[in-house]
């Protein structure tokens, strides 16, 4: 099984990306480093993005393996909610678009784009790379099995596909292949990985170079404007997963996440509940029927790539705006349930490694020589291939992406001696007060 074997599709030939990292990721806060206007206070972390990504990850992963939910025979409604999975990508560059709008945003000059752009390609490449040795190795594998005739391999060889090349796996280890090609090198998902890494990168260096906030704050609306109009002005049967269409994709969904978190700024002035730590009341109506627009769409994927994804971005904004101000509807109480959380946690590790997972678990069958439409072996690939992401994605997460996320210095924070006799009883320990509270971020 190969990454175009899981990618592609009879209906549709898309993939989906991952969203991603944390809110603070990228520039650290400094003063004088400019950005937006005075603000409230943001959060370090939204808690029910991180649950919206980790349950749009496992929607990526049940997409591709939709051929073997159709081999179980799942009734035909069903079937068409999963082969709509794939929009998912375009919720996944609003998503990153939104969380990493802060740090983008503070950007001022050379030396804090050169900074965004290591910090970038430290977060993508331990995983991709990952994601990507595992890839290589099965391919090389059953080529092995080819040149020794061992057990049951393809008669095609190999390396013999244009996402199997040379050029293909080079491209892909660069994650050069979203703007360069080929369709599908390396592993599914990996097209949207390069999009957003360089598109990210793309938006910073302009933003780096603009004299005023006022200027910055525009980047965000003129790349989804751009990335509308590149949209609207390819053909319906162009391919959505490489050149121009991936890039527009990619462009409009940041540019789309950037305008939300101003909008996200601007309710949060706005509304005195957020400050108080109440909720906002619309907030909770407009994340329940985001989330059915968003079901929507995938049910009707067809009309929306015809209309060149841009349906998706404004049901997308809307979803995000919804959950990252204080709603306390049952969206948000789904989003931060423990399990959805943990897979939150994990979102870009589920995601990265899905693919080569669903790639290796499929030439077990395949090598065995038995049929891979035989419902008890697409059971077998779907069952099997769920559970090892999943421990994959744990695995991945600790000692892979976790070990190469870069480590922030402690902040001491010390009780100022002319207001320390203003803590309380709970502040003091034996009758002596607390002369410094410390304070460690990883």
């Amino acid at each position: 099984m190969t990454a175009s074997d899981i990618a592609s599709d009879t209906y549709d030939r898309t993939l989906k990306p991952i969203s991603e990292a944390p809110l603070e990721s990228g520039i650290p806060d400094r003063p004088g480093t400019g950005g937006t206007t005075p603000a409230p206070a943001v959060p370090h972390r939204f808690t029910a993005l991180d649950g919206l990504r980790g349950l749009a990850a496992v929607v990526v992963v049940i997409f591709h393996l939709r051929r073997e939910f159709r081999d179980l025979g799942v009734p035909d409604a069903v079937d068409r909610m999963i082969t709509g999975g794939y929009l998912m990508v375009d919720l996944f560059f609003v998503l990153s678009g939104f969380v990493l709008a802060r740090t983008m945003l503070r950007t001022r000059g050379g030396r804090d784009a050169l900074l965004f752009a290591q910090l970038r390609v430290r977060r993508f490449m331990p995983l991709h790379l990952t994601g990507w040795v595992i890839a290589l190795s099965g391919v090389a594998f059953v080529a092995l099995c080819q040149g020794m005739t061992l057990f049951h391999p393809r008669a095609t060889p190999a390396f013999a596909a244009d996402d199997t090349t040379a050029w293909a796996w080079l491209s892909s280890a660069l994650l050069l292949q979203g703007f360069t090609g080929p369709q599908f090198a390396g592993y599914p998902a990996a097209w949207s990985l390069s999009i957003e890494l360089w598109t990210n990168v793309l938006l910073v260096a302009v933003i780096a170079v603009l004299p005023s906030a006022a200027l910055r704050r525009r980047v965000g609306p003129a790349a989804l404007l751009a990335g509308a109009v590149l949209l609207t002005l390819t053909p319906a049967e162009a391919e959505n997963s490489v050149g121009t269409v991936a890039f527009a994709r990619g462009l409009a969904g940041l540019g789309a996440g950037v305008v939300t978190y101003e909008l996200y700024l601007l309710f949060s002035r706005r509304e005195p509940a957020h400050e108080a730590g109440g909720t906002v009341r619309w907030a909770a109506p407009v994340g329940m029927v985001s989330l059915l627009l968003l079901g929507l769409a995938c049910w009707e994927r067809e009309i929306v790539r015809d209309l060149r994804f841009l349906p998706v971005l404004p049901v997308a904004m809307l979803l995000v705006l919804s959950l990252a101000l204080p709603s306390g509807g049952p969206a948000q109480w789904l989003l931060n349930t423990a399990v959805v959380r943990w897979l939150g946690s994990r979102s870009f590790a589920v995601y990265a490694l899905h693919g080569p997972v669903l790639m290796t678990v499929g030439l077990g069958p395949e090598l065995a020589g038995l049929d891979p439409d035989a419902p008890r072996v697409a059971g077998f690939v779907v069952v099997t291939g769920l559970l090892v992401t999943l421990v994959a994605a744990g695995i991945g997460h600790r000692y892979v992406e976790r070990a190469w996320a870069p480590r922030r210095a402690a902040h001491r924070q010390v009780t100022h001696p002319q207001v320390a006799g203003k803590q309380t009883a709970g502040q003091q320990v034996a009758g002596r007060q607390v002369p410094e509270q410390r304070r460690v971020r990883a």
